[in-house]
């Protein structure tokens, strides 16, 4: 089997990026990636989720292909909700395995900010079961509201041990330079700031975001004749549950994401607490609390506490999300799981500034989808 190795990512600053089409923000992110390399790419995967109801473009590959002059290659594009971009490397990565690519521009983009508030909300309730939105009046933020509620009652949490967690990723965000938020943000205004869904508020869920991150990727052979530095893929796994989240056992266990995590760290030979960084999907505070416990870092019901301690900081014993997470680095949907590929090749190749995490070794990214109906982990190391 080959092996596929990271050599390059670019990615634009994450925002509301007004005086920019899809077309651009993908057109930047891809021209970073490829500094530096002047040679032929082989394909292009690109994750996607809300092309065709936000911009009105579908066919992205071909579309993307053409935008940057290549019209000979394998190019498509891929929906799996907010984990697009993550199963577009995770496709990318499997070709180069397989032998039939050598050099990969796998990432993805969004632009999210031409429709307004309530269509966006409304786009990503897609990755649900739409019938069941549709007759319950369900949405994406009101079910993590519910899973927020199910867990402090079930664990005796308290709200702001959970809130924390966006609290964290602002602190981290502020020296980001490519994040969407700046300003760190105290707990008490947290607490303070309007109700979504009770108990969720505004600072517990991620903001409507545009943006785009690819990767170079590139069989490790022909990396090492072209003489390119590289962080190595050591492992990866993909796992997907019921889009119907009343259908499963336990909603407030990430199933998909303990499976995919399973098989990432299996195929690693590595433990969780082996990992140097972590970056999860926090779209909501809820949801990174679950990944975080479902990956196997923390037992359920103690995340909180430990995020709260400091163990999660940039400085602590396990740093999570270091430039900001899905809560204040911001959330292209179908991009973030490319961000936080690009963020941990930053940190392993000791280029991530006033954010770097102190001689990280290995790497753990956790993006999903449709409320974990979807997740992709991958380990990263040097």
């Amino acid at each position: 089997m080959n092996e596929a190795v990271i050599v390059n990512a670019g990615f634009t600053r994450v925002g509301e990026l007004w005086n920019k089409d899809i077309e651009d923000i993908a057109f930047e992110a891809i021209k970073k990636a490829l500094d530096g390399y002047d040679g032929d790419i082989d394909a292009l995967y690109i994750g996607n989720m809300l092309s065709s109801y936000s911009s009105i473009q579908g066919n992205l590959g071909a579309y993307i292909a053409d935008l940057i002059g290549y019209r000979d290659i394998s190019a498509l594009s891929i929906d799996a909700a907010e984990a697009s971009s993550g199963m577009a490397v995770y496709q990318a990565i499997l070709s180069i395995h397989a032998g039939q690519n050598n050099v990969v521009l796998a990432g993805g983009v969004e632009k999210m900010t031409d429709i307004l508030t309530d269509e966006a909300v409304e786009g990503l309730t897609l990755g649900m079961n739409r019938e069941l939105a549709i007759r319950s009046g369900l949405s994406i933020p009101s079910v993590a509201a519910i899973l927020m509620a199910m867990y402090m009652e079930r664990y005796k949490v308290p709200k702001e041990n959970i809130t924390y967690l966006s609290v964290q990723d602002h602190e981290h965000a502020s020296t980001a330079q490519h994040s969407q938020f700046k300003s760190r943000v105290s707990l008490d205004m947290a607490m303070r700031s309007p109700v979504i869904a009770d108990p969720l508020t505004i600072f517990d869920a991620s903001p409507i975001s545009d943006g785009a991150a690819f990767l170079l990727l590139m069989n490790k052979d022909l990396a090492d004749d072209l003489g390119l530095s590289y962080v190595k893929i050591v492992g990866m796994g993909v796992s997907t549950d019921t889009t119907t989240i009343t259908d499963r056992e336990d909603p407030i266990e990430f199933v998909s994401t303990r499976r995919a995590a399973e098989k990432a760290l299996a195929q690693a030979d590595l433990d969780i607490n082996e990992m140097s960084i972590i970056e999860i999907n926090d779209d909501y505070s809820i949801t990174g609390i679950l990944a975080l416990e479902a990956i196997g870092l923390y037992r359920h019901g103690e995340a909180p506490k430990h995020i709260r301690n400091g163990e999660t900081s940039i400085r602590g014993s396990h740093p999570v999300n270091t430039f900001g997470g899905s809560k204040a680095r911001g959330h292209p949907v179908g991009a973030t799981g490319a961000y936080q590929l690009s963020e941990i090749y930053l940190q392993l190749t000791g280029r991530a500034g006033q954010n770097q995490v102190s001689n990280p070794k290995f790497g753990l990214s956790q993006i999903n989808g449709g409320l974990d109906s979807i997740s992709v982990v991958f380990i990263i190391g040097r």
